[in-house]
């Protein structure tokens, strides 16, 4: 039995994305895991004769194929059923960890105690060109409990944690565009400790859909509504969630939030390469955009503030 289990899902990543990431966890300086893989789109046969051919070097890769397509929730809930190790590391299929991840989450989380940690990412475009940097996140329990209310702190992609966490919590519930945001809530309500490692553990692709889906803005009514339960020291009612989204979706309002999140993405790659004239600019764009992403934007300072 493997001391870890990484859980990964795909669908229809690009190739040569799909054999970096897996290439990534191969590689890890700790060796003492299984490697889950479900493949969540039963047409795609290129990841099938990839992961096929990956798995016949390495037998930590435990391979397998949904009949039909599950979404990313069940399908991660179905990998968290298989998993047999102590501990559960996510993993997405088209980024890249950094080869000590494994290793160095291990350790920080049993040094300290902690049941679900994540970590600092590098944020890279589809070329693998770096973008920005996440600098800090917030470590202490005590102040990750009040940035919940705010914001999602924990990384979903850096997750790393005690699979009794995850089984006890019977995986993701079915909350559109949330279900890591809601996991973590109901996990820190339960009385979980989770934390963040300080350190680059991923390194995370922005694909051009990442940044420009159109339901930015239903994910931003969804959060809105489970941390105002979280506040209240409650576990969302998921039917009441989805009528709280539905009565407050506007689409001229959801046009306006995906184009700040553009200019709020561009801001902080020119803020990167210290191309402060162009972040100004893009500064003031965003400020006449969009008053639910600017409230957005203050959340993430009310964030900053425990970090």
């Amino acid at each position: 039995m493997a001391k870890i289990s990484v859980l990964m899902a795909t669908y229809k990543e690009r190739k040569e994305h799909l054999s970096i990431a897996i290439e990534s966890i191969l590689n890890q300086t700790f060796k003492d895991f299984e490697f889950i893989i479900i493949l969540d789109n039963p047409e795609n046969l290129e990841h099938i004769d990839l992961i096929k051919e990956y798995q016949r070097k390495d037998d930590r890769i435990k391979f397998y194929i949904n009949e039909k397509n599950m979404g990313l929730p069940k399908t991660l809930n179905k990998g968290i059923q298989l998993a047999s190790g102590q501990y559960l590391c996510r993993m997405d299929a088209d980024d890249m960890s950094e080869s000590n991840r494994l290793e160095n989450q291990l350790d920080y989380l049993c040094s300290n105690g902690y049941d679900l940690i994540g970590g600092l990412s590098t944020m890279i475009d589809e070329d693998g060109n770096m973008i920005y940097k996440i600098k800090s996140v917030p470590t202490d329990f005590n102040k990750i409990k009040k940035a919940l209310k705010y914001n999602q702190v924990i990384s979903h992609p850096t997750w790393f944690g005690k699979i009794e966490v995850f089984k006890s919590l019977n995986g993701y519930r079915l909350i559109p565009l949330c279900e890591d945001y809601d996991f973590t809530l109901r996990a820190v309500l339960k009385g979980y400790k989770v934390s963040n490692l300080n350190i680059n553990v991923l390194n995370y692709r922005m694909t051009k859909n990442s940044v420009s889906r159109s339901n930015l803005y239903e994910q931003y009514l969804y959060m809105r509504y489970i941390t105002n339960q979280y506040s209240d020291g409650k576990v969302a009612d998921l039917s009441l969630a989805g009528q709280y989204v539905n009565q407050h979706k506007n689409k001229r309002k959801s046009n306006a939030y995906l184009r700040s999140n553009m200019y709020f993405n561009e801001m902080l790659n020119k803020l990167e390469l210290k191309q402060y004239g162009k972040f100004c600019i893009l500064g003031i764009k965003l400020i006449f955009s969009s008053k639910d992403y600017l409230k957005k934007i203050y959340r993430l300072l009310r964030v900053s503030m425990y970090s």
